[in-house]
């Protein structure tokens, strides 16, 4: 029998491929209000009914020294997340792509390049990615000629064994989870994680300025973007070109044509070269792409007045890079800090902010950091809405949702947030 630890959104895709291939799935949650749970299940905790199991699939937020897990590792159960086990029955190419800022839209990116090149008949976009689809659902779609693009996170990579992506791709890591990892190393760790199983026939691409991402032993073929030097992919400061020194895009190609931009449309270029894409066929698809909602989503653009959300925006190095590319602007933050040195966003607002916002449960403590720097343009409110009606106030015509902090003190997730963020504008600013 498999059980399924946590039945939220990876927990269900997960029991429907365990029934698709014929067996029943025991769910173990820990909300006793879950009435819907088609299968045995136990609601209120995780008990020593696990230990009956033959294999234990995780949910990504379930921590990994649980202690009825560790109880079942030590007496031989198989424990796996949902991305190991659904991966064991998926056909085709795998392309998967992890990093702490950028690897969404450089996911989405390459999915869409893929899908408008027409060349393909079977293009898969999901795993970690927000909205979107675990990879257990993905499942019954694939054959042989089927590409799968799976966004892949720390939490997700802790607990692979035989994951093996055909091509993987890190687009940056710095300190982000530190309220899981003991350590940036661990969190680093976790991420490397990503190349464990691939061979010399594989693909590896990475950020060739991340000093965490130099020197790495890694058995797959690795190929490098840099916007500093000539790499397999870089960017001479007007076009993008390869290590031939052929231009392959321009950043004004890009929805947006900012740093962390170009580097996700070079990691996404390098993977579909790979594919088989080239010249006009990439180029069109770059120039088509529109983004990811919640990910420097234009909401407002017109007659002077700029707004963007980027909900998604959860650590300090996220942060300076939106601020850094939306200058001047009047800035909402805050949420749950998932670090404890928020020394990076005290100093991209007082760098590059014009005035800020501060809204959830870390407002009192960035405005003291504030206070500290000197920076006194900040007010502090209890609600998105208010938050809004305040950047108003201040008549900036550069407005900014970055909060800089996960969503879960105020909201279930980040897509809530910039939901309600989106809608507060759409009140206090109009359509």
């Amino acid at each position: 029998m498999i059980g399924v630890v946590g039945y939220g959104r990876s927990g269900k895709a997960v029991a429907g491929l365990i029934e698709r291939q014929g067996e029943v799935p025991f769910i173990s949650e820990r909300n006793e209000n879950i009435s819907d749970i088609p299968y045995p299940s136990e609601l209120g905790g995780h008990t020593e009914k696990l230990l009956k199991m033959d294999i234990i699939i995780v949910s990504p937020g379930i921590p990994l020294n649980l202690p009825i897990l560790q109880e079942a590792q030590r007496v031989g159960i198989s424990v796996m997340g949902e991305l190991e086990f659904a991966s064991r029955y998926l056909k085709g190419t795998i392309v998967a792509i992890t990093g702490t800022n950028g690897k969404t839209t450089t996911a989405a990116l390459i999915e869409h390049i893929l899908s408008e090149s027409k060349r393909f008949k079977k293009v898969f976009l999901g795993g970690n990615i927000l909205p979107g689809t675990p990879l257990s659902d993905l499942v019954e779609g694939s054959d042989q000629t089927s590409i799968t693009v799976i966004e892949v996170s720390s939490f997700q990579l802790e607990r692979i064994i035989d994951f093996h992506p055909n091509i993987a791709v890190i687009t940056n890591i710095s300190e982000d989870h530190l309220d899981r990892y003991n350590t940036f190393a661990d969190y680093r760790n976790a991420k490397l994680k990503i190349f464990k199983n691939q061979t010399e026939s594989d693909y590896s691409i990475l950020n060739g300025e991340d000093v965490s991402l130099q020197n790495l032993d890694i058995p797959s073929h690795s190929l490098y973007f840099s916007m500093k030097e000539k790499a397999d992919m870089w960017f001479n400061g007007k076009m993008i070109r390869d290590r031939e020194n052929k231009a392959v895009f321009s950043p004004d190609d890009l929805f947006l044509p900012e740093e962390i931009f170009i580097k996700n449309g070079m990691a996404a270029t390098l993977v579909v070269s790979l594919l088989g894409l080239e010249g006009d066929e990439v180029r069109e698809g770059i120039r088509s792409f529109k983004g990811v909602e919640h990910r420097m989503e234009w909401v407002i653009n017109r007659n002077g007045l700029q707004i963007i959300n980027n909900s998604m925006c959860t650590n300090p190095t996220a942060f300076l890079m939106s601020l850094k590319a939306f200058p001047d602007s009047c800035v909402i933050v805050g949420g749950r800090m998932k670090v404890f040195d928020i020394t990076p966003i005290i100093k991209a607002i007082h760098k590059w902010a014009r005035e800020v916002v501060l809204l959830g449960e870390s407002s009192d403590f960035i405005s003291r950091e504030l206070q500290k720097e000197g920076f006194d343009r900040y007010r502090i409110t209890s609600s998105m809405m208010d938050a809004v009606m305040i950047t108003k106030d201040y008549g900036n015509k550069r407005i900014i949702l970055s909060p800089g902090g996960a969503s879960f003190d105020l909201y279930k997730d980040f897509t809530e947030r910039g939901k309600a963020f989106k809608e507060a504008v759409r009140r206090i600013y109009g359509e």
